[in-house]
C-alpha cells in the first residue's frame, strides 16, 4: 500500500517547529468545539481514544477526560509528549508505527483522523481500514481539508506546493456517504465546516503576496461570518463527518 502522496520527511519538516502551547492548542482545537460535542456522547475517563495520524499530538490533548492513544510515525514524538504535558493530561499511550502496516491489537470508544486520508490515492481503503479500530457502538470523526471550489483556484495562485500532495478527489461529501454504507456505519453528522483557509505553506512573490492580502481582507473581516453560520463546497475549509457503528 505505498501510494502515500507524502512521506516521513515531508511531515517532520511541516511540524519542525514546536506547537506546543496550551493557548495555541485550545485556539486551534476550540474551533471545533460544536462537532465535539456531536462526536463525544460520554466523555468519560474509562472512555478510550485513538487519532491516526494524530501528531502533533493536539487534538488528543485537549480531549483531556478521555484515555488518549496517538498513532503517527513521526520520529518527533516529543512534540506529542509535551502537548499533552502542557495540557496536563498524565496518561496516554504513543505508538510509533505505519498505518498502513500496522495491526490493531485493541479497539476503542472513539477514533478520529484529522488530515489524514487525503494523503492517499486509494483513499476509500485507508477510510475501511479505521473501522477496524472501532469498537462496537464505538464512534469514528473524520476530518479532512476542503480544497475543491474557488479554495483549489485560490491554492493553485498562491499555495500550489501545498495543493499537490492533497488528493482531491476524495474532498466530496459522497466519499463519506458511500463508507458509511460499505461499513454498515451511521452517519451522525456530514457537512462541510468552517470559512475560507487563507493559510499558505511557501514562500510567495509580490503578486502572490497582494492576492494572498486581498483574500485576508474579504474572508477574514467579511465573508467568514458569513460561512462559519451557513457552510460551502466552494469555500469553507473542511468536511466533517462523524460516524457510529450500527447495534
Amino acid at each position: 500500500m505505498e501510494d502515500k502522496l507524502t512521506t516521513e520527511k515531508y511531515w517532520e519538516s511541516y511540524y519542525k517547529h514546536s506547537h506546543v502551547n496550551k493557548k495555541h492548542i485550545t485556539t486551534v482545537c476550540s474551533y471545533y468545539d460544536r462537532i465535539w460535542n456531536v462526536f463525544i456522547k460520554d466523555n468519560d475517563e474509562k472512555k478510550s481514544v485513538i487519532e491516526i495520524g494524530g501528531f502533533p499530538g493536539r487534538y488528543l490533548a485537549y480531549q483531556y477526560k478521555l484515555k488518549p492513544t496517538c498513532l503517527d510515525y513521526n520520529s518527533y514524538i516529543t512534540q506529542i509528549e509535551g502537548s499533552f504535558k502542557v495540557m496536563d493530561v498524565p496518561k496516554y499511550h504513543i505508538v510509533q508505527e505505519d498505518f498502513t502496516k500496522f495491526k490493531p491489537q485493541t479497539s476503542y470508544d472513539y477514533v478520529m483522523s484529522n488530515g489524514f486520508i487525503e494523503h492517499f490515492e486509494n483513499y476509500d481503503t485507508i477510510l475501511d481500514l479505521h473501522v477496524k479500530y472501532m469498537s462496537d457502538q464505538g464512534r469514528l470523526l473524520v476530518m479532512i481539508p476542503n480544497m475543491r471550489g474557488y479554495i483549489k483556484f485560490y491554492k493553485y495562485m498562491v499555495d500550489y506546493k501545498n495543493l499537490k500532495v492533497h488528493n482531491l478527489k476524495c474532498m466530496k461529501l459522497q466519499v463519506f456517504e458511500n463508507f458509511a454504507k460499505r461499513n454498515n456505519l451511521s452517519l451522525l453528522f456530514l457537512d462541510y465546516y468552517g470559512g475560507f483557509p487563507l493559510g499558505v505553506h511557501q514562500k510567495n512573490n509580490l503578486i502572490q503576496k497582494l492576492i494572498y492580502k486581498g483574500h485576508r481582507l474579504f474572508f477574514k473581516y467579511f465573508a467568514n461570518e458569513i460561512l462559519e453560520k451557513h457552510s460551502s463546497k466552494y469555500f469553507s475549509s473542511a468536511i466533517v463527518g462523524i460516524f457510529e457503528k450500527k447495534k
